[in-house]
Parts: structure tokens; C-alpha cells; sequence
């Protein structure tokens, strides 16, 4: 009787133990495809085409006046909100690179 419940309680411990291997597996590779899937689409960065669209507007001459007058309206906001946009940009890019270097 006493063998008999070990031999159970053995066979049920070991399945356990393989399940969660497979749910385990399961979860990787779900990741990875989910990875390989962002990757071959080609994402297009729109945070960065933002950043740069300023710059490169300011080699046309019928735009530069307005990028060079909301770049000094821009001196008028607040240091904290400053900041708070400088964090999420840096939030932005660093959630990116964990996900490319999977930190």
C-alpha cells in the first residue's frame, strides 16, 4: 500500500514537473516568435521621425521661421514638464533596448 502511494505520488510529482517544463517552453517560445514577428515587420520608429522632423524642416526656407519661432516658444514651458517629456523619451528608447537585448 505504502509503495504503491510513493509510486503515485513519484509519478504525479515528475508530471507536474513536466508540465510546467512545457507551459515554460511554451512561454519562450511564444516570446520568440513574438520577437522574430516585430523584427521582420520592420517597425518604424515614429518617436524617432519626430525627433528628427524638426531638423531636417529647417533646410526648407518656407518652414524654418515656424520650427526656429516654436523652438523659442518652447523655452516658456515648465522645467518639471521638461523633464517629464525627457524621461519618457529616455523610458521609450530604454524599454526598446531591453527588449533587443532581452534584460
Amino acid at each position: 500500500m505504502r509503495n504503491r502511494f510513493l509510486q503515485l505520488f513519484y509519478d504525479f510529482a515528475l508530471e507536474s514537473l513536466h508540465n510546467h517544463k512545457r507551459l515554460r517552453n511554451a512561454k519562450v517560445n511564444a516570446r520568440i516568435r513574438q520577437l522574430e514577428v516585430t523584427k521582420s515587420s520592420g517597425s518604424f520608429d515614429w518617436l524617432h521621425a519626430v525627433l528628427v522632423l524638426p531638423c531636417i524642416l529647417l533646410f526648407f526656407p518656407f518652414t524654418a521661421q515656424f520650427i526656429l519661432d516654436a523652438f523659442a516658444l518652447l523655452e516658456h514651458i515648465p522645467t518639471w514638464y521638461r523633464w517629464l517629456i525627457s524621461l519618457m523619451v529616455l523610458a521609450n528608447f530604454g524599454l526598446k533596448l531591453s527588449e533587443k537585448y532581452r534584460i
